[in-house]
């Protein structure tokens, strides 16, 4: 069973226990089965006009209700954000179902969203967005409140992120933490490891230092043009409970000084604790 780390404001100590101390809106195992995306972020990447390709992103159960699985197929509504979404249908993508509804089947925890991704019209200088929110659900189940969970950001992406510049796919960078409470710490060589295209891990979380609290202290975030997004995740690649995510609405959690060169940035999250949540800014500068 994964722990939960408890932030104890008055005196700052961790302690850990067990799932049953998560917060309430965590405790998705009761009542009707709630439909959401445990990744509100999904990045599509292409750097080369490949053709049309067919791509397919999550819906989750992410309560459960009374049971594992639905009984019967679960149909939920979604609509486009006219206003937010930058990216154009014919353009880099296409709804290969364009009924408004994603199905997840009965039996299963999970459904497929897909699109028909056109690889050869993505901007080399700047992100596009697809941005779908959920509105309802067959009887039975519910959409989730928060956005983070009922909403979701595909990002179509034709330029390559250069933060991690070596040829052996790790960087070491100076980092400054700074808590909201105004905690600080610096960590003079934090290796950013790249582990994806445009898709990044770093050694540390929040203010411990490496190797105090779990195997894998690091958190995953994406450069998106310059753009640092941060997706919902585990606290220490899901050692414990807590979540770790971006703070905005529309994913740009921080920002790369110079994309050019890819030196120096900032990212800005948030850390799930029972005690109440906890907000930190790290700056990042090569070395």
């Amino acid at each position: 069973m994964k722990k939960l780390l408890i932030l104890a404001l008055s005196a700052a100590t961790i302690i850990s226990c067990t799932d049953d101390d998560i917060r309430t809106e965590h405790q998705l195992d009761s009542g009707p089965k709630v439909v959401g995306f445990n990744t509100n972020i999904q990045t599509v990447s292409y750097f080369e006009d490949l053709g049309t390709i067919d791509r397919e992103f999550p819906i989750n159960l992410i309560g459960n209700g009374n049971g594992q699985f639905s009984e019967t197929d679960i149909v939920v509504e979604y609509e486009v954000d006219l206003v937010q979404s930058t990216a154009v249908e014919g353009v880099e993508f296409d709804f290969i179902d364009t009924s408004g509804t994603m199905t997840i089947p009965a039996g299963s925890s999970f459904g497929m969203f897909p699109l028909a991704v056109h690889t050869g019209n993505f901007d080399p200088l700047q992100k596009t967005e697809l941005i779908v929110k959920l509105t309802s659900s067959t009887a039975g189940s519910t959409v989730a409140g928060q956005v983070k969970y009922n909403t979701l950001r595909i990002v179509f992406v034709g330029c390559l992120s250069n933060i991690v510049s070596s040829m052996a796919g790790s960087d070491s960078f100076t980092c400054t933490i700074v808590r909201d409470d105004g905690g600080t710490w610096l960590r003079t060589n934090e290796i950013v490891e790249l582990v994806d295209i445009n898709t990044y891990k770093t050694t540390t979380t929040g203010g411990w230092a490496a190797g105090t609290i779990a195997p894998d202290q690091g958190y995953n975030f994406m450069d998106i043009c310059g753009d640092i997004s941060v997706a919902n995740q585990g606290l220490c690649q899901g050692y414990y409970s807590n979540e770790v995510y971006g703070l905005t609405d529309d994913g740009t959690d921080g920002t790369v000084v110079d994309f050019s060169t890819g030196d120096d940035f900032e990212i800005t999250y948030e850390i799930t604790f029972a005690a109440g949540n906890r907000q930190y800014t790290n700056t990042y500068v090569r070395n």
